[in-house]
C-alpha cells in the first residue's frame, strides 16, 4: 500500500495522491498534542500560585488543542482509507478485466445472461465509478443515461418507420408515450410521422391491389379478384376506395357475365340462319352450362330438342358424304369403318337403313370376307 499511496503504479497514476496531505495532517495533530503537553508542563513549573478561575481557562485550552490534534490526525486517517478503497476497486477492476480477456480467447461468450465479457467487465466498472460519485453527480449520470435511452428509443422507433414495420413502430411508440410522458412535442413528432407513412403505404398499396384486381378481371379470374378485393377491404376497412372496391369488381362480373350470355344466344341465332346446327348445338350447350338461370338460357330450352334433332340429321348427313367419297375414290376399308360407326350411333336413322341393305357389298369390297 505504500507505493500505492505514493504513486508508484499505474492505479497510482490514475486516482490523486493524497500522501504530501495524509503526512502533514499527522504532524498537524502530533505537533498539537506535543505543543499542549509542553505548555501544561511550563505552567505547572512557572505558576506556582494562581486563581482558579486562570486553571479553568487552561483546561479548556488544553482540551481544544487535544481535540484539533485529533481531528487533524482522524482526518489523515480518513484521507488515507478513502484512497485505500479507490485503490483496491481500481485493483480489482484491473484484475477481473485481464483475466476475463484471458478467458474471452476459450469463450467469448460469459453465462451472465448471454452477455459478453466485454460487457460485464463495463457494467462492474460502472459499478465501481457510482461508489465514488456523490448524490448530485449520480443524478446528473442518472438523466444523462436517461437522455441517451429516450434518444435510442426514438431512434429505434423512426427506423421501424422506415423498414414498413408499422405495428412495432406503434408499439414502441406507446411505449415511449408511457416513460417520458413529457416531452409531448415528440410524441407528437412521431406520431405525424408514423400517420404520414400509414397514409403512403395505404395509397401504395390500395393502388397496387387494385391494379392487380383489374388484371385478374381482364382474365376472367373472377373469383380471384373478388378474393383480392375483400382481403383489401378487411386491410383498411375505414377508406371508401377499398370498402367499394368487392362490390365494383361484383358488378363487372355480372356485366361480363350479361354480355356473355347475349353474345352466346346472338350466335346462336346466327348459326341457326345459317343452318349451321352442329355450331349451334355446341353454342347452346355452352350457354345452358354457363349461365342455366339466365333469360337467354330460359328462352332456348324449348327450342333445344329441335336443335338438337337437326344437328344430328346434319351430323349424319355428313357422315354419309363421308362414307361416298370414300367408296368414290376406292378407300373401302375407310368406308366400312364408317358406315359400321353411325349404324351403331344412330341404328333408328334411315342412313343407317340404308347402310344396312348394301352392308355385305361394301364389305366385300373392302377385303374383309376374304381376311375372315
Amino acid at each position: 500500500m505504500g507505493r500505492l499511496m505514493g504513486g508508484v503504479g499505474p492505479a497510482g497514476r490514475e486516482l490523486p495522491r493524497p500522501q504530501g496531505t495524509v503526512i502533514l495532517l499527522w504532524i498537524l495533530g502530533l505537533l498539537l498534542w506535543v505543543v499542549t503537553a509542553a505548555a501544561v508542563v511550563v505552567l505547572a513549573v512557572v505558576v506556582k500560585v494562581a486563581e482558579p478561575e486562570f486553571w479553568v481557562g487552561v483546561g479548556v485550552g488544553v482540551l481544544a488543542m487535544a481535540l484539533l490534534g485529533a481531528l487533524a490526525i482522524g482526518v489523515a486517517a480518513i484521507a488515507k482509507y478513502t484512497f485505500s478503497t479507490a485503490v483496491s476497486a481500481k485493483l480489482m477492476e484491473r484484475a477481473l478485466r485481464d483475466n476475463l480477456q484471458k478467458a474471452a480467447v476459450a469463450q467469448p461468450v460469459s453465462d451472465l445472461a448471454g452477455a459478453s465479457h466485454e460487457e460485464v467487465v463495463s457494467l462492474l466498472s460502472e459499478i465501481m465509478e457510482n461508489t465514488l460519485l456523490d448524490d448530485t453527480e449520480k443524478a446528473a449520470k442518472c438523466q444523462l443515461a436517461k437522455k441517451h435511452r429516450q434518444h435510442a428509443l426514438r431512434r429505434e422507433i423512426e427506423a421501424l418507420i422506415k423498414a414498413g414495420k408499422y405495428r412495432d413502430a406503434h408499439e414502441r411508440l406507446e411505449e415511449f408515450r408511457l416513460r417520458y410522458a413529457a416531452d409531448g412535442q415528440q410524441v407528437n413528432e412521431m406520431e405525424t410521422q408514423l400517420s404520414e407513412a400509414l397514409r403512403q403505404h395505404e395509397q401504395t398499396e390500395i393502388s397496387h391491389v387494385t391494379e392487380q384486381v383489374q388484371r385478374y378481371m381482364g382474365l376472367g379470374l373472377w373469383e380471384r379478384g373478388i378474393e383480392m378485393a375483400r382481403s383489401l377491404a378487411e386491410q383498411f376497412p375505414e377508406n371508401p376506395e377499398a370498402a367499394r372496391l368487392p362490390e365494383t369488381v361484383r358488378m363487372e362480373q355480372d356485366a361480363n357475365r350479361r354480355q356473355d350470355q347475349q353474345r352466346l344466344y346472338r350466335e346462336i341465332e346466327h348459326l341457326v340462319a345459317r343452318k349451321h346446327w352442329r355450331q349451334a348445338l355446341r353454342a347452346a350447350e355452352t350457354l345452358l352450362e354457363n349461365h342455366p338461370d339466365s333469360p337467354e338460357a330460359h328462352a332456348l330450352r324449348p327450342k333445344f330438342e329441335e336443335l338438337s334433332t337437326n344437328a344430328a340429321i346434319a351430323e349424319r348427313k355428313e357422315w354419309e358424304a363421308r362414307i361416298s367419297e370414300h367408296i368414290k375414290t376406292g378407300r373401302h376399308r375407310e368406308a366400312y369403318d364408317l358406315a359400321v360407326e353411325l349404324m351403331q350411333k344412330y341404328p333408328d336413322s334411315p342412313q343407317a337403313a340404308e347402310i344396312r341393305h348394301g352392308l355385305d357389298q361394301l364389305k366385300a369390297r373392302a377385303g374383309i370376307a376374304a381376311e375372315g
